[in-house]
């Protein structure tokens, strides 16, 4: 299983988007699950296989206990020898365990008892039938079984004594782990911000769009704006065989350029930030919610554009300007941080979900900022034209 940082990061923002929608559907975790198999790594598994009704995987039909196993998924722990059951539910179902009013101890309730007993029952029937046993060999590629525990991922951690629920699972007469829904969460954000620079916001500046491209540019450059003054601490923009640029020149002249190919009319998310701390380099352009590009290292970078000094839909003398409708832009003083991206693209998708409505620039139209904010164009002819925006 290939533990990259765009297949966590895709992992990551869609059970962002299912936890935030609150969505409390168990085919959808399923799902999830089955589109982002590096979610299993996290969980300390090297790969994983379904066994529910629809899955092309089955076990064959258990006529001691008169059922058929169907395990959401079987993982496997190579090094420990290991299969691990693992179980889906639901995550907004508030507390998994009660506390009984004549003073007995607290238990599991009862549809979380059911959830563990079911696995319990698969495991059982598993570990206990050789014909089931070559089966799950034969599916994760393995030699020999050792033990199988279960993992069930239920709840939130917000709505539980994460101690308590420990200890109960821990009770149980096969191995059993509860992994709440928002931890799970937390875990994978944990992973994938380990080893990166932008896990938190850092000095420096984001600058996100939201827009629509036409396949037909003018220039050989096409602007779609630019920051800061001619000669140094300036961020460019712009359209450049097929490719979408920002080019900065810094204030010892210095030009660092990132790119990204842009592929249909859109809406497109566009969001480039960069670092300009002690900390050193860090500069990322992010593209429909992947990162396309990325600039890191020890030299700080000494760029600290004028964002007040802003050109949009053309350069700064108002030349060169591209064929596109702005849906969106705004800019951030510092570097997001790693849920503000999420809540990002998040606002983008769901915003562009309905009618849209944007500034469309063509060559000649422009519009420059005030110091009071405002963008401006005072002729007639040159000013771009708000309008719906319907894909072709």
């Amino acid at each position: 299983m290939i533990l990259s940082d765009e297949n966590l990061w895709r992992a990551i923002y869609d059970l962002y988007c299912l936890l935030k929608d609150r969505v409390n559907d168990e085919d959808a975790y399923q799902v999830f699950f089955e589109c982002h198999p590096v979610v299993f790594s996290v969980l300390g598994l090297d790969d994983a296989r379904s066994f529910e009704k629809r899955s092309t995987y089955s076990l064959p039909f258990d006529d001691d206990r008169n059922f058929r196993p169907e395990p959401d998924f079987v993982g496997v722990d190579r090094a420990a020898g290991r299969i691990v059951i693992v179980e889906l539910k639901t995550p907004f179902v508030d507390e998994i365990t009660t506390s009984r009013s004549d003073g007995n101890r607290a238990k599991f309730k009862a549809s979380a008892e059911s959830y563990i007993s079911q696995a319990t029952e698969y495991a059982e029937s598993i570990r206990q039938r050789v014909e089931a046993r070559d089966v799950i060999k034969r599916a994760l590629n393995i030699e020999r079984i050792s033990d199988y525990p279960i993992v069930l991922v239920y709840g939130t951690g917000s709505d539980n004594d994460a101690r308590l629920v420990s200890e109960l699972a821990a009770q149980r007469k096969i191995p059993t782990e509860i992994v709440f829904y928002d931890t799970l969460f937390e875990n994978m954000v944990d992973k994938y911000a380990f080893h990166r620079r932008d896990n938190l916001s850092r000095p420096g500046w984001s600058f996100v769009f939201h827009l629509a491209l036409d396949s037909k540019q003018t220039h050989r450059r096409s602007f779609l704006g630019e920051y800061g003054a001619d000669t140094e601490d300036r961020v460019s923009v712009f359209l450049e065989d097929s490719s979408l640029v920002f080019e900065c020149l810094d204030e010892e002249k210095r030009t660092h350029r990132l790119q990204s190919s842009i592929n249909g009319p859109g809406p497109h998310y566009v969001r480039f930030e960069f670092s300009n701390d002690e900390d050193g380099i860090y500069m990322s352009l992010n593209v429909n919610n992947t990162e396309q590009d990325l600039r890191v290292g020890k030299r700080t970078l000494r760029l600290t554009p004028d964002t007040t000094i802003f050109t949009l839909g053309a350069d700064s003398n108002g030349q060169h300007g591209a064929r596109f409708v702005m849906l969106e832009h705004y800019a951030v003083g510092r570097t997001m941080g790693l849920l503000e991206k999420l809540e990002s693209f998040y606002y983008f998708e769901r915003k562009t979900q309905g009618p849209l409505h944007g500034l469309e620039f063509k060559p000649e139209s422009f519009m420059v900022r005030l110091p009071s904010g405002d963008l401006v164009q005072g002729k007639e002819d040159l000013k771009p034209v708000l309008r719906e925006w319907v894909p072709a």
